[in-house]
């Protein structure tokens, strides 16, 4: 009877301490992933400021691209209240308003040639350049949780815990086009 005691308290143990291990994993991933969110939290953040300027460009120039302009400025307004899932779906719809403001100067030779519009675009590719690079570190933790949390006995924890997988980036390749970046969801693809 005693030994029967002593197995049992011996695997409770250890499946506690297997418990508190797995905790303490899924809490440092899931640290790190916020830490690396917030550098590109950043970086978006710069991304929504320099979109809204092109977009006061473009607008000044091209009056059917007016409604852009509102957008872009609800958006740079709530950008701080946004959740991160809301941020990362926002890429998508920015990049459909680098198509329509790229289109706008395709039929506005004098927004076209104008200097402040070629800064802004030629800053905005070059933000677009970086944002890859910016990104990868992220997936990489994210996609390290996102697995750490399929997987037994840190699927049990993260059930207990309310840990959840986080939506990753999908980069794009370098001969891809920008209307092509968007985010993947918990999958990663």
């Amino acid at each position: 009877m005693e030994n029967g005691l002593w197995i049992i308290f011996t695997g409770a143990g250890l499946t506690l301490l297997l418990f508190v291990w797995t905790y303490r994993r899924l809490i440092g991933l899931q640290k790190k992933t916020e830490a690396l969110f917030r550098d590109v939290d950043r970086f978006m953040e710069a991304r929504v400021n320099l979109y809204a300027k092109w977009a006061e460009t473009v607008a000044a120039y091209d009056l059917n691209e007016q409604g852009i302009l509102a957008e872009m400025m609800i958006i740079r307004d709530r950008f701080p209240e946004m959740t991160a899932e809301e941020k990362l779906r926002l890429c998508g719809k920015l990049d459909l308003f680098y198509e329509r403001m790229t289109a706008s100067a395709a039929k506005c030779p004098p927004l076209r040639t104008s200097p402040m519009y070629i800064q802004l675009h030629a800053r905005v590719d070059d933000m677009m350049e970086e944002m890859p690079d910016a990104c990868s570190h992220y997936n990489a933790h994210a996609g390290q949780l996102n697995e750490a949390i399929s997987r037994f006995p840190a699927n049990m924890t993260a059930v207990l815990f309310g840990f959840e997988k986080k939506e990753l980036f999908i980069r794009p390749k370098k001969n891809q086009k920008l209307s092509d970046f968007f985010f993947g969801h918990l999958s990663g693809t």
